[in-house]
């Protein structure tokens, strides 16, 4: 675990599985927020200015990799990304290199409290 206590944006339209990771990143010590949606998601970016987004893919209003694209418009490196889906990462899609690291669903929570706690370390 770093240091460093992060602040992560939780982008799912699934409540309790958000509210699960949100549960699960707090007991890292890290804080948590939660977006339903790529809009609101967006919104919580500019007051929140969050360290690391962990997003789902689909999402009711746009998908994933249209939130990863204008999240990295906005705020370039300033915020890691990850992708986290049950769909597998279509390497096909030039939005596709917006995201730090792809986790697929189940989430192996090892795996993410590794990569929290070492900014550097990605998974395809």
């Amino acid at each position: 675990m770093t240091d460093k206590n992060l602040q992560i944006l939780i982008v799912d339209d699934n409540e309790m599985a958000s509210d699960l990771l949100s549960e699960f990143v707090e007991l890292l010590g890290h804080q948590s927020k939660a977006a339903a949606n790529g809009g609101d998601a967006i919104a919580a970016c500019d007051t929140l200015r969050p360290d690391v987004v962990i997003t789902d893919i689909v999402l009711p209003d746009l998908d994933g990799y249209e939130l990863a694209m204008r999240l990295r418009a906005k705020f370039g490196k300033e915020i890691r990304i990850i992708a986290l889906s049950g769909l597998p990462r279509n390497n096909d899609r030039a939005e596709a290199s917006n995201f730090d690291a792809w986790l697929e669903k189940p989430l192996d929570l090892s795996v993410l409290e590794r990569m929290l706690g070492n900014p550097g370390e990605t998974t395809t």
